[in-house]
């Protein structure tokens, strides 16, 4: 029986999309000890992101790319940032992990998705991926989310910085979209509930 599709391709021009892989998205943050009303001049910083994934839905997307095609300047569609979750690959996740005390079966979590904070994303294959090298087994934590400008990062892809790679296919899109509104949806308890002894 052939497996499932999980990812395909990204498509060169068009709406960005949910659940999009992209290599090498520059972030630019302000740096923080200069932040004063004196200041004349704001100083950023770069933090390049090597791999990040799409979280904003395919709908906002869609109506944002559309309204920059039209050059409606005024649109209430335009986003002012889409949202983006940092993945890094497996293997550096696991070494972060093993310094950390993750062990073995935490580990087997990960991989298998009952771990809250973390995804798995199988190698994905070169027929599958917009350069065709193919891209290694990713994970993405949904602790490290961040927001970049719309327009920037549209200008990033056009002049070739940031890349964009594969899309989740369904109904993998939706089980990552799931996990991440999962995670950042629990609500945390002041105390755990406690069984009675001998219940």
């Amino acid at each position: 029986m052939r497996k499932q599709a999980i990812y395909q391709l990204s498509t060169k021009d068009g709406s960005l999309r949910q659940g999009e892989i992209l290599t090498n998205v520059i972030q630019y943050n302000p740096v923080v000890g200069e932040l004063s009303l004196e200041a004349q001049e704001l100083s950023f910083e770069q933090v390049v992101h090597p791999y990040a994934i799409l979280i904003t839905q395919d709908c906002d997307l869609d109506w944002d790319y559309r309204a920059r095609q039209s050059s409606d300047i005024q649109s209430p569609k335009l986003l002012n940032s889409v949202i983006l979750c940092e993945i890094a690959t497996a293997r550096e996740v696991r070494d972060i992990a093993d310094k950390n005390t993750m062990n073995s079966t935490e580990w087997n979590f990960v991989r298998t998705h009952r771990h809250e904070r973390f995804y798995f994303f199988e190698t994905i294959p070169v027929e599958c991926e917009l350069e065709q090298v193919g891209l290694p087994e990713l994970t993405a934590d949904f602790k490290k989310v961040f927001g970049i400008d719309a327009a920037t990062l549209y200008r990033q892809i056009s002049l070739g910085i940031t890349k964009r790679r594969a899309v989740l296919c369904s109904p993998y899109l939706e089980h990552f979209s799931r996990r991440y509104h999962s995670f950042h949806g629990r609500v945390g308890l002041p105390s755990q509930y406690e069984s009675e002894r001998g219940s």
